[in-house]
């Protein structure tokens, strides 16, 4: 069975995919896309003005998740956002921890109005309850809870009352293979469902409304379609778009529809390296193989391979010779160990 990545747009979901039995949490900084021990990070960005837009799906230009960051000597965020006028707008995170050293809670206070926006508490495979404020009042709470290897088996969301807004369930194999997700309302209400069997490669989707009727159902096999319904033509709609990430760095994207075919486009994506953290090209190509948009990236690394200077260069029908759209850069410091 070759491993297999599978994604819904809106949210993006991951059906099935080869992990480790034992999933390790990763690092902020190593969510943040760092290596090594990473203490701070300082990001200018400057766009020379070329027009072009992020086309819809998988992005091409990979953002940057830390303009203005720093981070414990164990990779745990401390400080993030983005320097405005020269003031430092963003979030200041405060950790406790147990006697081992590993965070307990974590309270983020805004940095320009000290107010406590979340308070979170931790486990030893993630957070496990997230609790939301604004003006001091509770605004909203989300609760996780895990398998005894790491795997998120629920996500609970609550609102400021303690009512349920909605609630993810996914089922995950000892090896790291999800073969079911599913998605509840307020009224606890079962809204969609997507299985994956890993024996036999089929795949399931359907959503439902407020009934419990199906409104979208769509099956495939060993990545290709067997059968697509909708109750309406409506468009875009749940369930309708999803992306297929393929081993060779290829996401093949499907638009389907009532009474038509799917609709098929790729994104192939080149990086420096086999673990995939610094993109060199990402090609967009419509069903017929022809290049429709595509981005270039030139690096400047450290001794970590964290990239330092970056420039980004667009390539599209109004820009047929590829064009500066953005230039990068960054001062790293790391923990002296």
């Amino acid at each position: 069975m070759r491993p297999l990545r599978f994604a819904l747009s809106l949210p993006l979901l991951v059906i099935a995919s080869a992990a480790s039995a034992q999933q390790q949490p990763s690092t902020d900084a190593e969510k943040d896309g760092f290596a090594g021990p990473v203490k701070s990070v300082s990001t200018i960005a400057t766009h020379p003005g070329v027009k072009w837009q992020q086309p819809g799906g998988p992005t091409l230009v990979m953002p940057i998740w830390c303009y203005e960051c720093e981070y414990d000597s164990d990779g745990t965020k401390t400080k993030s956002g983005q320097v405005t006028n020269g003031d430092f707008q963003g979030e200041i995170n405060i950790l406790q921890r147990d006697a081992n050293g590993h965070v307990t809670e974590r309270s983020v206070f805004s940095a320009s109005t000290d107010e406590l926006l979340r308070h979170e508490f931790m486990g030893p495979f993630g957070k496990t309850s997230e609790t939301g404020y604004i003006n001091g009042k509770v605004n909203s709470q989300r609760l996780l809870t895990y398998d005894l290897y790491g795997h998120v088996t629920e996500w609970l969301s609550l609102d400021a009352t303690g009512k349920q807004q909605s609630r993810n369930r996914t089922i995950t194999t000892k090896d790291g293979i999800v073969t079911e997700r599913s998605g509840w309302g307020k009224d606890d209400q079962l809204e969609w469902r997507q299985t994956y069997d890993p024996k036999t490669e089929e795949e399931h989707f359907t959503t439902y409304d407020d009934t419990g009727s199906v409104k979208l159902t769509w099956t495939r096999m060993k990545g290709q379609m067997v059968s697509f319904w909708a109750q309406s033509d409506e468009s875009p709609q749940f369930g309708d778009s999803f992306n297929d990430d393929q081993v060779n760095g290829t996401v093949e994207s499907y638009h389907c529809g009532k009474n038509r075919p799917c609709e098929r486009s790729s994104i192939h994506y080149e990086y420096q390296s086999p673990k995939k953290r610094n993109p060199t090209s990402a090609e967009s190509r419509d069903a017929e193989d022809h290049l429709v948009d595509a981005v270039y990236y030139e690096y400047e690394l450290d001794a970590f391979l964290n990239w330092t200077h970056r420039k980004v260069s667009v390539w599209s029908s109004e820009h047929p010779e590829r064009a500066p759209y953005e230039e990068d850069s960054r001062t790293i410091t790391y923990w002296q160990k």
